[in-house]
């Protein structure tokens, strides 16, 4: 069982293709400019309890309209043995109907994966969301400690051709709370350098719908800023 916020039965936003899209409830960070908050609470009484096989239900009503499935929140890793199995139930689903169908977590990387190898067998990528490369810029962001996981996580998910896309919010510069794209941009390079791969990096623009806190009042990031983050994104070799 695992508690589930909703269920996107198509999402073009949520991966490659038209895929159905699981919100699980509960994190373990709290980014200032979290876009869907109402997930971040543990237990919610807007979330439900549902099996395998319920979601289950849900995914087969796409086929064939669908490539497959991304399980986000939240951060779905906190639930990973539901995952697992969930994720093992599609491959299954996929072998049934002769539909193949993709599996795919969106996660804010504070989970190692490299601890999860049933998991990752059955996974066919992941969509890592760096939010920020320096240790203190992360923590003025999220609240957490540190950061060290999510780059043990890039460089594994990297190295194992699990990283499908790396996911960076591009806040506006004058914004109370920066996420330093420029320096994040160019260790993620160096990371790609080293490993002598690279995967597609998507630059996502801030904005402030369902956002609270600190940062509920602050404008959508420039267009200006998001072209020089891009320009600088292609000068590193990311694009």
């Amino acid at each position: 069982m695992a508690l589930v916020r909703k269920i996107i039965p198509q999402s073009t936003v949520d991966g490659p293709g038209n895929r159905t899209a699981v919100f699980l409830q509960g994190c373990n960070i709290r980014c200032a400019y979290c876009h869907n908050p109402e997930t971040q609470a543990i237990h919610d009484a807007e979330a439900r309890e549902m099996s395998v096989e319920e979601v289950m239900a849900e995914v087969r009503k796409g086929i064939p309209f669908i490539r497959g499935i991304t399980v986000s929140g939240g951060e779905c890793m906190l639930q990973a043995a539901f995952l697992t199995e969930l994720f093992a139930a599609v491959r299954g689903l996929s072998v049934e109907t002769g539909h193949p169908l993709t599996c795919l977590i969106d996660s804010n990387g504070t989970i190692p994966f490299a601890h999860h190898p049933e998991l990752m067998a059955y996974c066919d990528g992941v969509m890592l969301d760096v939010k920020a490369w320096d240790a203190d810029v992360y923590h003025r962001l999220t609240l957490s400690p540190d950061n060290e996981v999510v780059k043990e996580n890039l460089r594994w998910l990297l190295q194992h051709d699990k990283l499908t896309e790396v996911r960076i919010v591009c806040l506006p510069q004058q914004a109370v709370v920066t996420t330093d794209v420029a320096d994040n941009l160019r260790h993620i390079a160096d990371v790609f350098a080293e490993a002598g791969k690279r995967v597609p990096v998507r630059l996502l623009r801030f904005r402030p719908y369902g956002v609270v806190g600190e940062l509920a009042d602050t404008p959508s990031t420039s267009d200006t800023e998001m072209s020089d983050y891009a320009s600088l994104a292609q000068s590193l070799g990311l694009f």
